[in-house]
């Protein structure tokens, strides 16, 4: 499956899907291992590498607040088949087997992937049981596609 071409990617800014009065601009801010510069409101973020902060390398979303429609938005300009009624099914089918399935709580799940042929990139879903998507991570960055995909598979079961 092909998504969001990488130099499309790096365009990417939170600001070009939400006006809200909460967004704001972040530096030296922690997130899988490495340090960025980005835009952030609330759970939901562009990111870009402190050492390359011109490329947005990570976004994040939150589809658990009203404006989730944004969040909806981003997901058509990465061309990534996903909606806030995903299911554990929904994603297998397009991703295939993730390569870490992690259960913290009994009515949510996270699944890791490593998607796309000629981008790749690693994308984490946490899904509610009843509601769905709850929270996506989809990050370029070769550091972190290594870890995920250089660890076994981890399955934790219910």
């Amino acid at each position: 499956m092909n998504i969001i071409t990488y130099q499309d990617f790096h365009t990417i800014r939170l600001s070009d899907f939400y006006a809200g009065a909460d967004i704001r601009e972040i530096e030296n801010y922690e997130f899988m291992g490495e340090l960025w510069v980005g835009e952030l409101s609330g759970f939901n973020t562009c990111l870009r590498l402190l050492a390359e902060p011109e490329a947005t390398r990570a976004i994040s979303l939150d589809f658990t607040k009203e404006d989730a429609e944004m969040a909806g938005r981003v997901l058509e300009a990465l061309q990534l088949p996903v909606t806030k009624a995903s299911s554990e099914a929904d994603l297998t089918a397009l991703f295939g087997a993730p390569q870490k399935k992690l259960r913290l709580a009994k009515d949510t799940i996270t699944l890791d992937f490593i998607i796309g042929e000629q981008c790749v990139y690693y994308l984490s879903c946490t899904l509610h049981h009843i509601s769905g998507l709850m929270y996506l991570d989809i990050v370029q960055e070769e550091k972190v596609s290594k870890k995920v995909k250089g660890k076994k598979k981890k399955v934790m079961e219910e």
